[in-house]
């Protein structure tokens, strides 16, 4: 019968301080307070966590991350929230034509074209948003992104009942005014920070001239009176 403290140490999920090397390689987010806590950026590869709101700036927040100049690497979303949209991506620097949009129709679809896209060495990152996914499953992607130098982001909602991944970092995002509050959960090789505020500008959106246009629509008015 083996010893259940070596079943421990050889647990690929469980994290020692004493096995901590050295610095890693890094990209910085370009966030000075959030860059400084995490020892200069997060990880060139490896799975990252990031629990919130749609909308709470998550995408803008990892813009520099997105946008690295790796060439002939592909940014591939997989069912994103909302259509993304193209001058969005050409102001972040993101050439068109190294994006994939991937919609598939059930959470197994969206993991398996996941592992498939790490797995190909073809991405610079693979963004995935679900609310379904088991440590076993997140287990897999994170080592396929380690494996073939890429980064891995699962977007999902807020839940206070969040099971723990293996993961590199693992944050919370949530809006309070102009500013965005991040939880730092987990985070290879540092220590959980909680109550992180970065100020933020959420990228302008059209959504009030659309909604007068449409009230307009609805309810036209002649342009002048003939009394």
């Amino acid at each position: 019968m083996k010893d259940p403290l070596s079943l421990l140490h050889n647990n690929p999920n469980l994290w020692r301080a004493r096995d901590q090397h050295g610095a890693c390689a890094r990209f910085a987010l370009g966030v000075d307070k959030l860059d400084e806590v995490l020892q200069g950026g997060i990880h060139t590869s490896g799975m990252i966590r990031v629990s919130c709101a749609t909308g709470s700036g998550e995408l803008s927040l990892f813009k520099q991350v997105i946008s690295q100049p790796r060439e002939h690497k592909l940014r591939v979303f997989i069912n994103p929230p909302a259509e993304l949209q193209a001058p969005w991506l050409v102001t972040q620097g993101i050439a068109i034509e190294q994006v994939l949009i991937i919609t598939p129709t059930n959470d197994a679809d969206a993991l398996w074209a996941a592992e498939q896209c790490l797995k190909s060495a073809a991405c610079h990152c693979v963004l995935l948003w679900s609310n379904a996914i088991s440590p076993k499953e997140a287990r897999r992607l994170q080592v396929a992104a380690s494996h073939n130098d890429a980064l891995c982001f699962l977007f999902s909602h807020l839940n206070k009942n969040m099971t723990s991944l293996p993961v590199v970092l693992d944050i919370k995002l949530a809006v309070k005014e102009s500013n965005i509050v991040v939880d730092i959960l987990k985070h290879r090789q540092g220590w959980p920070i909680n109550n992180l505020v970065i100020p933020f500008t959420w990228t302008p959106s059209n959504h009030a001239i659309q909604w007068a246009m449409l009230n307009n629509k609805r309810n036209p008015r002649p342009l002048h009176s003939v009394s």
